[in-house]
């Protein structure tokens, strides 16, 4: 047998444990010596907190992607918290604490940061407080998370980013001690709302420099970092989640083996089918992430999951105190090859979890058991994952449990003393819960689900007439070619099968397409100005209306008064949604363009001057928008302006699949967002290349980056 080796043990996050599975009790020894001889080098002191012994027990979390229509109601202005935990209880056991993602897929669009995008959350952060407070009143904490890729974006007050290797960005004191840059806004944050976590996104671990401004704004906060943290980290890192990977027996997790009350939720978000590490995360005695949408993809949970997390979570919730057993045993000896035992004791109670990874139907003795006179006391043995006593086997020289497990099931036995009063309900059953279709559809939806809101035409222009300040683009048959956008990283897609939710080029359509008008120009703050005074047009929902623009207290709801900022009436008019925009249209007798019409009059190069970029020619990478008129040489084959940088533009593209609303923005901005594959594309945009916008509500929606140019039909 393979002689263990502590050091090398000690540098890796996962042990194979093969050699040492069902090991005699010499081999057993000799592994609760190294056990005992790592622990002298760790920091555990954390683990003895009690302000913190909530997170030990914390097996369901929830990560909550805040764009999905399930999460916030628009129309009636509402975080449906309460159904969100009501869905949680029912479906999945309830959660133990819920993670709000603000961020990617929408960082980079324009030049607000991470933390910004909490603050114009709806109602901002006096908003999420409550949301925060509901929750805390239904006994669930609330994480926030960070993004250490985030250096692109508006920096906070008195940061700068640097190039510290690991990705972090650090500023510097005037003593020259680094400190993670954005802590101080994220400590904010988390005392504005009453946060009690923080998700940890792409981390593995927490800089000191960062760590401390946290614990100020709260002295209990919780980091819960994306990756398996190094032993070293546990002096400040008491959970994290969890590959499904690591989960595959004879795999041991180094710190479940050395501290069994670190917190592991089990994670797959790309999985069709989580049966399998549900009931391998149950096995290691861990819990689990609920993730259904995935960055706009909606990849639900389905009844016969949902009822194994549930039947888990009982069995972890009620012998939690089991799984943080200090002397647990792995991979102890079963009598049926390929199936896996871990053995826990709670007191005199003795519990085992089983996997059955032999590859076929098991029934037969599995575990070898003390007899009745053993130990001087009778006793009982109990499958409490199917809900049933078990009756021991005699043997020639042991008594054994028989058990049932299906290929690939888990398996629960306890064994207690006679006189215990040990709870054994009916296991939970694989059948739809008794509420199932009460809350949230779960119905399986594909990419081509999304529903398109169908546009209605616009005042029609007599063929021959020459529209002012618009240019005709022909119609006839249009191969429309298109791809997400020109950043590495693709997740959520736009059209198609599930199957392609990673796509970055979407198959070839033919679109037949009539003739038709489009501005030469976006429309510009002048243009909208005109608009507002001449309709007095004002938003059911005005949080960053024109945010640009200025205007007297007094004024706040009367728009039209506003005033353009000084020298900017030629410039594109931005903050503005996609509603802002259909309102001009429609008052200009005109509508916006889809997404193919706008493809179309961008021409038929890369660019709309050709096939090689030329800076010259656009507005990209600049500090602010430009006048609409300032680049005639980037006009397009058919006269038009301003396709590519200067603003993203809005199109007539929205569509909901009943979790996500998104739409699609084209030709790329003046800004340009660099330092990570994370954000989205910026800058200026060939002419094949689109952007999926997702929408949330109009604070979010209206950027400083997005605006828009109309199109008139032809009678």
């Amino acid at each position: 047998m393979k002689s263990p080796d502590p050091t090398a043990w000690r540098a890796g996050p996962f042990i194979d444990f093969s050699p040492y599975v069902g090991r005699p009790e010499t081999v057993d020894a000799e592994l609760e010596r190294i056990r005992e001889q790592l622990r002298r080098t760790l920091d555990g002191r954390i683990f003895e907190r009690e302000d913190l012994a909530w997170y030990r027990r914390a097996y369901v979390e929830a990560f909550l992607f805040m764009y999905d229509t399930s999460f916030y109601d628009r129309e009636a202005n509402r975080y449906r918290i309460d159904e969100i935990l009501d869905d949680g209880e029912r479906e999945f056991g309830g959660y133990d604490f819920i993670m709000l993602w603000q961020s990617y897929p929408r960082l980079g669009i324009d030049g607000r940061n991470q933390i910004d995008f909490y603050r114009d959350m709806p109602g901002g952060l006096p908003g999420l407080r409550a949301l925060t407070e509901r929750a805390h009143e239904r006994g669930v904490r609330v994480f926030v998370s960070y993004n250490p890729w985030d250096i692109g974006t508006r920096r906070e007050a008195g940061t700068a980013p640097s190039a510290d290797p690991r990705g972090y960005r650090y500023t510097f004191s005037e003593k020259g001690a680094p400190v993670m840059a954005d802590a101080e806004a994220l400590a904010a944050l988390i005392e504005a709302i009453g946060a009690d976590g923080v998700f940890l996104d792409t981390m593995a671990f927490d800089d000191p420099g960062f760590r401390v401004p946290l614990e100020r704004a709260n002295p209990h906060v919780v980091f819960n970092p994306e990756g398996v943290p190094p032993l070293d980290a546990l002096n400040s890192i008491t959970g994290s989640w969890l590959p499904h990977s690591a989960l595959v027996p004879p795999k041991l997790s180094t710190i479940r083996w050395l501290e069994p009350r670190f917190s592991f939720r089990a994670i797959d978000r790309e999985s069709l089918d989580r049966r399998a590490y549900i009931q391998e995360a149950f096995f290691h005695g861990c819990g689990l992430v609920v993730w259904e949408n995935i960055f706009g993809w909606w990849n639900p949970w389905s009844s016969e999951e949902r009822s194994l997390l549930r039947r888990c979570v009982r069995l972890l919730r009620q012998y939690a105190e089991a799984f943080q057993d200090p002397n647990w045993k792995p991979y102890v000896a079963t009598h049926v090859e390929g199936v896996y035992a871990h053995r826990w004791h709670w007191g005199d109670i003795t519990v085992h979890t089983l996997l059955n990874a032999s590859g076929g139907p098991v029934d037969a003795p599995v575990l070898t058991v003390p007899s009745p006179a053993e130990g001087g006391f009778e006793l009982r043995h109990y499958d409490v994952w199917q809900g049933m006593e078990i009756q021991l086997e005699a043997h020639a020289d042991s008594h054994r449990l028989a058990l049932s497990l299906k290929p690939g099931e888990a398996g629960c036995v306890v064994s207690a003393p006679a006189d215990v009063a040990l709870a054994c309900p009916p296991a939970l059953t694989t059948k739809p819960s008794a509420m199932e279709g009460t809350g949230i559809n779960r119905t399986r939806v594909t990419l081509a689900d999304l529903t398109l809101q169908v546009s209605a035409p616009s005042d029609p222009v007599t063929d021959g007439e020459v529209p002012e300040g618009m240019c005709r683009v022909p119609g006839g048959l249009f191969r429309f070619v298109v791809r997400h956008n020109t950043s590495t990283v693709m997740e959520g897609a736009c059209y198609g099968g599930v199957d392609h939710h990673l796509d970055k080029n979407h198959p070839p359509r033919y679109i037949e397409l009539a003739d038709y008008w489009m501005d030469e120009t976006e429309v510009t703050n002048g243009d909208y100005r005109e608009f507002l005074a001449e309709t007095h047009y004002m938003p059911r929902d005005p949080t960053h209306f024109l945010r640009h623009w200025r205007r007297v207290e007094e004024e706040e709801r009367e728009p039209w008064t506003w005033s353009v900022p000084a020298g900017k009436e030629r410039h594109p008019v931005v903050w503005v949604d996609l509603d802002d925009a259909r309102a001009y249209a429609r008052w200009a007798g005109k509508r916006l363009p889809r997404e193919e019409e706008w493809q179309r009059a961008a021409g038929f190069a890369v660019w709309p001057w050709g096939d090689r970029f030329d800076p010259s020619l656009c507005n990209s990478g600049s500090d602010d928008t430009t006048p609409v008129d300032q680049y005639p040489g980037g006009v397009s084959c058919y006269g038009i302006l301003d396709m590519v940088g200067n603003v993203w533009e809005w199109t007539e593209s929205e569509r909901d699949d009943g979790h996500t609303r998104y739409a699609i923005i084209r030709g790329g901005s003046h800004l340009r967002v660099e330092g990570s594959i994370w954000y989205n594309a910026s800058g200026a945009q060939p002419n094949d290349c689109h952007e999926k916008m997702l929408l949330m509500y109009p604070g979010l929606d209206r950027c400083a980056t997005i605006g828009f140019r109309c199109i008139k039909d032809i009678a």
